[in-house]
Formats: C-alpha cells, structure tokens, sequence
C-alpha cells in the first residue's frame, strides 16, 4: 500500500551536517541528506527526543530567525516548545500557541505550521482547516488582513485543495521550494501500483506536491504512493519501520503479559497454530525468546538500515544488521510491516534455523496458498502446518504469526500472505 507515514514536519539539523534535515513523522524521525539526495542511514528510525508531549504527532516545526536564530520551535495542540539549534534540547517549559505567535482570534490548535522560503523566507505559516496565518519574524506579529484561504492563495491544485498535513523544506538549490504532504485515499494492486477502482486495495498513503515560494506555483504533484517512495529514496521505508516498531512492540508485550498467567484456552490454541504444541502446553521457551524479540527491537535503530536496490522487503545478516528496502513500504501495510520487523528481530537473535512463511500450504483471510519454496534455491520449504514443536521455536513466522494471534485475539497472519494489510 506504499508507506502510511505521514508527514508531521521538519527541521533543518545542524549537528547532523549543513545539509541535512531532520524529519518528523509520528513518534520517530529520520534525517535526509539533501546532497545525497537520500536518507541518512545510520541511526534511523531514531525516536523523537522531545519531551511529552512533544515527542509524537507534531502539528510543525519552525526554525527560528533574527533575533531568534539561535532557537528551534515544535508545535501540538494548543502548545509550542522551544528548542535550542545547537543541541535540540528545550529552553524554555512549553507554551500556548495562540498568544505568542498572534494567532488570529478562535485558534486555539493548529493543523499544520512550516517556514517559508525564497522570497517568503521571513514568514512562518500555520494552518487551521480551509485557512491559514502568516507570521512575520520581522514585526513580531501576524501580517496584515490574515487569516486568508488556503487554495486560491496557495494556487493548490487537485488533492491539496484540501489541505495538507506537513511539510519539508528544501534546501540548496531547492532553497524556494516546499514539499507539501497530505494522507489521502487511492486503489493500489498487491505491489502498491495504482489501480481502477473495484480492481483492487483502498489504502490510505502519503501523496505531494512541490511548491515554489517565488513564483507562487505548484509545480508538480505526485499521487502514485509507489512512486512516493521512489522519489525520497529510503526517507517512507525508514518512517514506516519506526511505526511499525511501535505496533511489533505492543504485540510483543501484550503476549507476553498474558503468558505471564495461567494457560488459556485461547492461547493453548495459539500455541497449537504456531508451535505444534498440544496437550500439555509449556510456553518458558515461548517467553523467553519474546524477550529477545523484544530487546532487539527497543534496540533500533541501532544494526538497522535502508539499503537501496534490496530484493525483498528485509533481511537480516544475524547478530550484525537488518536492513529494509523499499519493497517494506510499497508491498505491506502496517501490520505486515509489524510481522515482518518480528520475523527479523529473530533472524538477528536466535533464528538460524527453518524459514517457513506463515502462509505456506494455508488459508489466510480466504485465499489459500501452495507449498513455499526457497528463494534461493528453489527446494520446498514444507506446510507451516507440518512444522514440529522443535522447528517451530527457531522459525521467524512463528513468533509473528503467534504475537498477533495472542495480542489480537484471532490468527490474523499479516505479512506476505496479506500484502497492502
């Protein structure tokens, strides 16, 4: 379904280089290097270090100017938060939006706030609904006759006429530009291809459009999720592997808080799907093996990467690194990137033995599935199904497809067998 990370906002970070900035999205961020033309790919996806509330779900991100150059400030809510440029640690305790950045009167919140740039460069922008405020940094104070209508002002086109989530600021020679990015709905194919109506899967992606602050133009927009991707080289993959970490970890714990009871009926049937496990079930490998899982994947971003040009959606090397490929954006949906981040959380701790997909010779939401075979040699890798207790315990599939059975409370399967889910 392409990514699902949508674009909170950005911040040009000096510490990381004079051209690379740091973008938000969620509870995670990932730095793009603008003369790479490329994601930054050690330390990322890295958690947003911002203090709660701050640390998820921006509304923006404004760097600051004249007199304020030496700061940074994000926004939710209602509230701001200033950071110092030089080390993004805050300076002073959160405040209220509206007075302090003369907020035209009933906005109390605000959908969206970014800088300006070229020939708008001392302006910052913040946008409720349908409308938008302009702030000059020069008087201190909301420019005349504001607030004013997105779309005939901005000259939005197409989807953008209504409104946008975020944006990211270009620098270089892409200094008058603005890369503006909303969620919107489209119909994709298995490979995350836009596809007629009715032919295939509703998925809700980011889309974009670049905007030049000096001729007052939309330039371009790009709608088609799988070439989203493409066009940001590695910046949605990473994005989304910081979400789909946090959705991994909730299964993660929710399991092992109810394996720290007594054998359910429900999870005596889980164990009998994944781990072959009947009559009397003992779950002390189960447990602790989740614990591994769960301490790999609280370790990232360490050992973790976007690697271009990568055949699958990810693989690991074991004890060294796991690394993504677009394939991880444009093929799965969220919670098969949540499986996926769990089947190699055990490929990098202890999994060195079968690697059985949880769908082969199964039936999962309706559709049935032959006999998987391995990529690299083409032997057949058996039936999930015919898996002993032993295989079972070291096979990737199994802790995933367990997790989400337990968390969920139904044999739900995501990952290759449910592609855009």
């Amino acid at each position: 379904m392409s990514s699902t990370a949508r674009i909170d906002g950005a911040l040009r970070t000096p510490l990381l280089g004079p051209d690379v900035t740091t973008v938000f999205s969620g509870g995670w961020s990932a730095a793009y290097d603008w003369v790479a033309d490329r994601v930054v790919a050690a330390g990322a996806p890295r958690r947003i270090p911002f203090p709660a509330p701050f640390d998820r779900d921006l509304a923006g991100a404004l760097p600051g100017q004249g007199d304020f150059s030496a700061f940074h400030y994000v926004f939710k809510d209602d509230k701001y938060l200033r950071l110092r440029a030089s080390d993004g640690l805050p300076d002073a305790a959160p405040a209220d939006t509206a007075p302090n950045w003369d907020l035209p009167p009933g906005w109390t919140s605000v959908d969206a706030v970014f800088a300006g740039g070229g020939a708008k460069s001392r302006f910052a922008y913040f946008f409720r609904r349908d409308e938008y405020s302009r702030f000059d940094w020069t008087t201190n104070a909301r420019s005349p006759n504001y607030p004013k209508l997105f779309t005939p002002n901005w000259h939005a086109t197409g989807p953008f006429t209504a409104g946008i989530d975020g944006e990211i600021p270009g620098l270089r020679s892409f200094g008058t530009k603005a890369y503006l990015f909303r969620i919107a709905r489209t119909v994709v194919d298995d490979d995350g291809h836009p596809i007629a109506a009715g032919l295939g899967r509703t998925v809700s992606a980011p889309i974009y459009a670049r905007y030049d602050y000096d001729s007052e133009t939309f330039e371009f927009t790009i709608t088609d999720p799988f070439e989203v991707v493409a066009q940001w080289p590695g910046l949605l993959p990473i994005l989304d592997a910081g979400a789909a970490t946090d959705v991994a970890l909730d299964w993660v714990d929710r399991t092992l808080a109810a394996l720290g009871g007594p054998v359910t009926p429900a999870i005596a049937t889980a164990c009998r799907h994944h781990f072959a496990m009947t009559g009397t079930i003992d779950t002390t490998v189960i447990r602790a093996r989740l614990g591994e899982i769960r301490t790999r994947l609280n370790d990232i971003p360490n050992a973790f990467r976007w690697t271009p040009g990568l055949r699958f959606a990810a693989q690991t090397s074991q004890g060294s690194f796991t690394e993504v490929g677009d394939i991880f954006s444009t093929f799965h949906g969220p919670s098969g990137r949540a499986a996926a981040l769990i089947h190699e959380a055990v490929h990098f701790t202890f999994g060195a033995g079968p690697d059985v997909p949880e769908w082969s010779g199964a039936t999962i939401a309706g559709v049935s599935h032959g006999i998987a075979t391995d990529p690299g040699t083409g032997a057949s890798l058996g039936a999930y199904a015919d898996l002993t207790t032993a295989a079972a315990l070291t096979n990737p599939s199994s802790y995933a497809a367990f997790a989400q059975e337990v968390a969920n409370g139904e044999d739900t399967r995501f990952g290759a067998g449910r592609p855009q889910e």
